[in-house]
């Protein structure tokens, strides 16, 4: 089949929804599909991250804000995008279009809007407070009609979209290439020290606010511990400022390049993921778990899906530092716990390979043309 995928957010643009659209573009690949991406262009961009990618425009960067889910969202800016995608689909034949993304006047809205093709859309964003899909279905409605099917990275997904639309879906879940993410002794990055990680955009709803006050008001985790803090976002220079200001050993590494993220893993001994709401499920957490890093996650429904408490993982409450630290000391003064967890994590990433996800999708794909 010749597919072409849709999102604004894509490569280098770090973030779950590009991560899943280059993987499972590699994995149907290998199926023996012909597959291209349509995103946004990315400032700097010197050398295109794949094959088959086509640009347009350039990503502008929302603030976070509630209606935008506490998140930063990508858009694309285009006056000729209309245009484009008329041209674009005269001149390409498809025989399924996949959009990724919430129905809106984006770029994968745009492109479904046009489209002549058997079409899907995954749904990747779970909502914090204010649901965006209450509001668009009164504009989008009659587009939504035309995708053959709805497909949800989980349960959470789903619920934020159905019932405002109806039509017929299914659950797939994220994915993790265990090719790449894989248990292997890579050392530390502070000897001596428990290594606690932290991967995800600084900004609010990803809740490093709450792992650093952890360790700000908890001595034994200055002592015993040092936080390895990935990535970068709007608040990189207040958490930086933060951790000066309490005393907490930390080494900010900026954004980790993709091929670098495994060794990233693989050199901690606890990773934290302390998101506040709007996950829909975490493939941070199955990189962690896939790599032998026993995880910590906040008790939030997109991470639920993930991690069963005490047995692939532990969960604190949402927001609570308190019970986050205790969590953290907890697995840092179990070495039974730590070992268990890592035999039932990588364990329970086998069914989440990617190859075993795309054959799921190309499976939906049949089903529509």
């Amino acid at each position: 089949m010749r597919i072409l995928q849709v999102s604004d957010a894509y490569l280098p643009f770090p973030g779950g929804v590009g991560e899943h659209i280059y993987n499972l573009k590699k994995y149907l690949e290998r199926l023996g599909h012909e597959v291209y991406v349509l995103t946004s262009g990315y400032p700097g961009l010197t050398e295109e991250v794949d094959t088959n990618v086509i640009r347009r425009g350039r990503v502008v960067l929302t603030p976070a804000l509630k209606i935008f889910n506490h998140t930063q969202l990508t858009l694309t800016f285009d006056s000729g995008l209309p245009a484009f995608l008329k041209d674009f689909y005269r001149k390409n034949k498809f025989d399924v279009v996949h959009l990724h993304g919430p129905l809106a006047p984006n770029l994968p809205g745009l492109a479904l809007h046009y489209s002549k093709y058997p079409s899907v859309a995954t749904f990747h964003t779970a909502f914090v407070g204010f649901n965006w899909n209450r509001i668009a279905r009164i504009f989008f409605e009659e587009d939504a009609r035309k995708l053959g099917k709805f497909i949800f990275v989980s349960k959470t997904a789903k619920e934020a979209v159905i019932p405002p639309y109806r039509g017929d879906w299914t659950i797939i879940p994220n994915g993790v290439d265990l090719e790449l993410f894989f248990p292997e002794k890579k050392g530390k990055f502070v000897e001596g020290k428990v290594n606690v990680g932290f991967l995800s955009r600084h900004e609010p709803r990803k809740g490093l606010h709450i792992l650093l006050e952890a360790f700000a008001r908890d001595n034994e985790l200055k002592e015993k511990a040092h936080l390895i803090v990935g990535s970068s976002g709007p608040l990189t220079e207040y958490y930086k400022k933060y951790c000066i200001d309490n005393g907490i050993p930390a080494t900010f590494l900026g954004k980790i390049p993709r091929n670098e993220l495994p060794e990233f893993y693989r050199k901690l001994d606890i990773f934290v993921a302390p998101s506040t709401g709007g996950e829909s499920f975490g493939i941070i957490l199955l990189e962690a778990m896939a790599c032998g890093v026993p995880v910590i996650a906040s008790k939030i429904e997109g991470y639920l899906n993930v991690i069963t408490d005490g047995q692939n993982g532990l969960i604190f409450e949402n927001e609570n530092f308190v019970d986050l630290s205790f969590k953290i000391r907890e697995l840092m003064s179990n070495r039974a716990l730590q070992e268990r967890l890592r035999s039932e994590a990588c364990e329970f990433v086998k069914m989440f390979h990617w190859l075993e996800v795309a054959k799921k999708v190309e499976q939906v794909y049949k089903e529509v043309r």
